[in-house]
């Protein structure tokens, strides 16, 4: 594999999390856009006329088309702004690097499933992987269980171990 020369100023780590959908190493903040709580009441809404409906009925086959098709105005959404910012990053930068998650780890708290869901930090990681290889553009996955870099101690800072 031939070797690349990286600008160092042009290099970017991502931390994922649900406040803020991705923190770059240089302090930029994605913030989360959270599409599945913006459409909640229009999706509670077709919904609870679904389950007013008879089964087996036309009614029912198109309330069940318009729960179906606020879904997929979502997914939709969600889908535009992953690939707006993927291109935005690779675009940016010569090398991307990630931290890997658990999803289906985190998706098993229950009090967070939905957020966790809504984020899709799976498919961000899946549109940041192609276009980095579409640009010839470098492309990391960092290994859970390494420390995390320290902020420089200060003269003021004390800084004592647990025991």
């Amino acid at each position: 594999m031939p070797t690349m020369d990286v600008d160092t100023s042009r290099v970017v780590g991502l931390d994922m999390g649900l406040s803020h959908l991705a923190i770059d190493s240089n302090g930029r903040k994605v913030a989360n856009p959270r599409f599945l709580k913006q459409a909640q009441k229009n999706l509670k809404r077709k919904q609870q006329a679904l389950s007013r409906t008879k089964k087996g009925s036309a009614r029912r086959a198109k309330a069940r088309l318009l729960v179906a098709k606020a879904y997929e105005r979502v997914a939709n959404a969600r889908n535009d702004f992953q690939h707006k910012l993927s291109r935005q990053i690779v675009d940016d930068n010569q090398a991307v690097i990630v931290e890997t998650l658990k999803v289906r780890n985190m998706m098993k708290n229950t009090c967070l499933a939905k957020h966790t869901g809504d984020a899709s930090w799976h498919a961000l990681m899946t549109k940041l992987d192609y276009k980095a290889r579409s640009r010839a553009s470098i492309w990391s996955r960092l290994t859970r269980g390494l420390p995390a870099p320290r902020p420089a101690m200060s003269a003021s800072t004390r800084w004592t171990p647990c025991r």
